[in-house]
């Protein structure tokens, strides 16, 4: 118990300090609902997640090619898979199926924009929604994108509220 509370500190101190630090040193970036007739073009295709059988921290990612910023994920290489040059619809489809490598039920998808300060789209996020068997929680991944230099950083944490409920006495 002692070592799950202080895993939960160490990990809701780092979140803070990735706000902390994305409002400091860059400009936060609010992902909106998306129509999926929206997606067009070329993108980028990061695929986050999906290390194990029963991972649910699972997300997709599609860069707009012709957005001009980069984006870097905060996370270990082996957390995720970039592919390039997707046409959109092979990206999309791509990124469903990611969202099912895990036994748990998806529910269905939400797709997110992700917009720079003028309005302009910089990518799209696709998350799974989950049946909530184990949790009140249909989401459980919370992202964040920080925009500086021309460079978006995505960063990925599990909703505390899931965390607590389904790592309880580990």
């Amino acid at each position: 118990m002692a070592t799950m509370k202080r895993g939960l500190m160490i990990t809701t101190c780092l979140a803070a300090t990735l706000v902390l630090c994305g409002c400091i040193t860059g400009k936060q970036l609010s992902p909106v609902t998306a129509d999926p007739a929206m997606v067009d073009g070329t993108y980028t295709l990061i695929l986050y997640g999906c290390i194990n059988a029963n991972d649910v921290a699972n997300m997709a990612i599609l860069v707009d090619e012709k957005s001009g910023y980069t984006f870097d994920v905060y996370a270990l290489d082996a957390m995720y898979k970039v592919k390039k040059d997707l046409p959109a619809a092979r990206a999309m489809n791509e990124a469903q199926a990611f969202l099912h490598c895990s036994p748990s039920a998806v529910r269905e998808s939400l797709l997110r924009r992700i917009a720079d300060p003028a309005g302009r789209t910089i990518a799209y996020e696709l998350r799974p929604l989950y049946e909530p068997l184990n949790s009140q929680e249909s989401e459980v991944l919370r992202s964040s994108y920080t925009l500086k230099d021309g460079k978006v950083t995505a960063s990925f944490t599990l909703d505390p509220t899931y965390e607590n409920k389904n790592h309880a006495g580990r």
